[in-house]
């Protein structure tokens, strides 16, 4: 039996979804062991190693072959799909956790996805009672390029939202993580568009952390999964619980005529979702773990 190390080679000193990995690490490990510098990962161990295409971090890779050591590779922001991960083909390598899907290995059978999670720090300000009444229908936070600003003045049709815009993602006209998290608190639905580079965006995975429902489409017109991106996110599930149509405009007509049982129903659907699923991608990185202890 082996020892395994959880390593993350990061190439940001803010760390933007430390939180999230901490949460996805505790049922194995109570911490994870930042290093800036690829030269300081240890490769003695087995190595969960927790990177993006922005670090070196095939020379980790090296070192463990060289080594004898079994690795698995949580890959994180490859959004525009860059990485050719050709080592999913060594035999050292047990697996690959990814949080944005890839057309070419959506049935590889040593890749798993998982969801890109929170913030750092959004927990900090979550109010553990989702039941109470939300003065908001909707909001949004974000930069309203492309498309999102004929969204915001379709569901504008709706009263009483929220609406705070900014000149871009981490700018410092946008909203702090406490008053975002408010907001989502705040507001029974989230609309939830496309990244600038990805179908997928932190807002959905917030918007559930903060008991909101999500409002969003199936697909983009760059990457069409059926019957949408998310059954890919959340592989297995049948019929997905929150608002999730071809269109915006689709989106809208449904949302405006829900009534407030159905309201309610889809909230608590969509809230059990993400509990379950956030247990299952724990479940999934602990098993990799497990792996690497025995191999």
């Amino acid at each position: 039996m082996n020892n395994v190390k959880i390593q993350w080679l990061a190439s940001d000193e803010t760390l933007f979804e430390l939180d999230w990995l901490k949460f996805l690490v505790s049922d194995v490990q109570n911490y994870i062991e930042v290093q800036h510098d690829w030269k300081a990962i240890n490769t003695d161990y087995n190595t969960i190693l927790i990177c993006n295409h922005a670090v070196p971090y095939r020379y980790v890779l090296e070192n463990l072959r060289v080594k004898g050591k079994k690795y698995a590779i949580v890959l994180l922001s490859d959004e525009n799909l860059f990485e050719p991960c050709e080592w999913l083909h060594d035999p050292a390598c047990i697996g690959l956790l990814r949080n944005y899907i890839h057309p070419s290995y959506m049935t590889h059978p040593k890749v798993q996805v998982f969801g890109l999670g929170y913030k750092r720090n959004l927990q900090n300000y979550l109010n553990s009672d989702n039941s109470e009444e939300r003065k908001y229908t909707w909001c949004f936070a974000g930069t309203p390029h492309g498309e999102r600003q004929n969204v915001l003045d379709t569901f504008k049709k709706i009263e009483n939202y929220k609406i705070h815009t900014c000149s871009g993602f981490g700018a410092t006209d946008g909203l702090s993580t406490e008053d975002y998290v408010n907001m989502l608190q705040n507001s029974t639905f989230a609309l939830c568009p496309q990244g600038q580079d990805s179908m997928d965006s932190f807002r959905i995975y917030e918007a559930l952390e903060a008991g909101c429902i999500p409002v969003t489409t199936k697909s983009s017109k760059q990457f069409l999964i059926r019957p949408s991106y998310w059954h890919g996110v959340f592989y297995g599930i049948d019929e997905l619980p929150f608002i999730c149509e071809e269109t915006f405009e689709e989106c809208f007509d449904k949302v405006k005529d829900l009534k407030i049982e159905e309201i309610q129903r889809l909230k608590i659907q969509s809230l059990n979702l993400w509990k379950n699923y956030k247990q299952k991608w724990k479940t999934q990185l602990s098993q990799m773990y497990s792996t690497l202890k025995y191999c």
